[in-house]
Formats: C-alpha cells, structure tokens, sequence
C-alpha cells in the first residue's frame, strides 16, 4: 500500500469518510451511499475514498464498527467508580438528547436493517449487540454481586430489548415522562433484588 497524499492527515480524513457515510445512511439509507456521494459529503477527493476503502461494503463495515466501539464504549466498567452509579449512569445515556434527534434514530433504523443487505454487515451487528451484553451484563454484576452471572446476562438482554424499542418508538414522538419511565424501567430490571 502507498502513503496518503501528503495533504491528508490520515486519521481525520478517515473519519470524516466514515462521518459522511453515517451521514449519507441515516439521510438516505443505503443506497444514497456511493464512493462519489460519499466523497462529496465528506469533502474529500474520490480517490482519497479509494485509498482508505475497497469500495461500498468496506465504508459501510467502517461505519458499523464505529457504531459497534461507540456502544461497547457506553457500558465499560471504569475502575474505581461505584458500579451502580455507573450502571445508571450507562442506563440514562441511552435517553441522552443527542441519541433521540431523528436523524441518529433513522441512522440506528438504517444500520438495522443493513443486516438484511449483506452478510458482513449482519455479523457485525450480530456482534455488536453481543459486546454491548456483555458489558451491560458485566456492570449488572458489578452493581449486584450477588446476582449470577446467568441473571446478570438475562437482565442485560431484556434491557436491551427495552432500550431499542424505545429508540423504534422514540420516532413516533414518544413524549419525554415516557423515556423517563423506559429508562426507570431499566433501571428496575438491571438493580432488582
């Protein structure tokens, strides 16, 4: 492989090509996402496109797996801090104002559906959702020690299925004493005797 061009600091100018897909995907869904139309949202020359990605199912992946980082990110355990403060704290981020504007909840609907589209992209959902389980399931038992490692991984699972319905119906103008319900509802679930 060739260096960049010397205009081109690599890692910004990846991630502005990753933002433009994110960007391109919650707008247009996937098939408003080319190696031009990306290069133009992001500003970039197409060939600088060409350099970091093979082409539209490697743009995508980069974009999921940003997601997937994004996510896992959410429900790690800090050393140190207090579990539960944490857990709740991960619990009232999914309702956070920047997670609830119709563009992020169309983005999540779109790399939703992207299972659908292709293989990679399937697999890589797949295991996105199974990181952030896993993470939640461990804050779980941080929080609630004496809880088994199974109900931990139950609870976290059934979260999770709270927490995207939420989303899915957050775009239906689900008013805010209801997201303040979803998330105390999760927060039953997670801390529960």
């Amino acid at each position: 492989m060739t260096s960049p061009p010397a205009d081109a600091p690599g890692k910004d100018r990846q991630e502005r090509i990753i933002d433009a897909v994110l960007s391109l995907l919650s707008q247009q869904g996937i098939s408003g996402v080319s190696m031009r139309a990306v290069a133009r949202e992001a500003g970039v020359a197409l060939g600088l496109v060409n350099y970091y990605f093979d082409d539209k199912t490697s743009l995508i992946c980069a974009a999921l797996r940003r997601i997937e980082e994004q996510d896992v990110a959410l429900v790690e355990l800090v050393p140190g801090a207090s579990p539960e403060r944490q857990l709740r704290a991960a619990l009232r981020r999914i309702a956070a104002p920047e997670f609830l504007t119709t563009e992020y909840l169309s983005l999540r609907l779109q790399l939703w559906s992207l299972a659908q589209a292709h293989e990679d992209f399937a697999q890589i959902n797949t295991q996105a959702q199974k990181r952030y389980r896993v993470g939640l399931a461990a804050l779980i038992r941080a929080a609630r020690p004496d809880l088994s490692r199974a109900e931990c991984n139950k609870r976290a699972a059934d979260v999770d299925v709270v927490q995207n319905g939420m989303w899915l119906t957050a775009l239906l103008g689900l008013d805010k004493a209801s997201l303040r319900r979803a998330v105390a509802r999760c927060e039953e679930i997670a801390l529960a005797p």
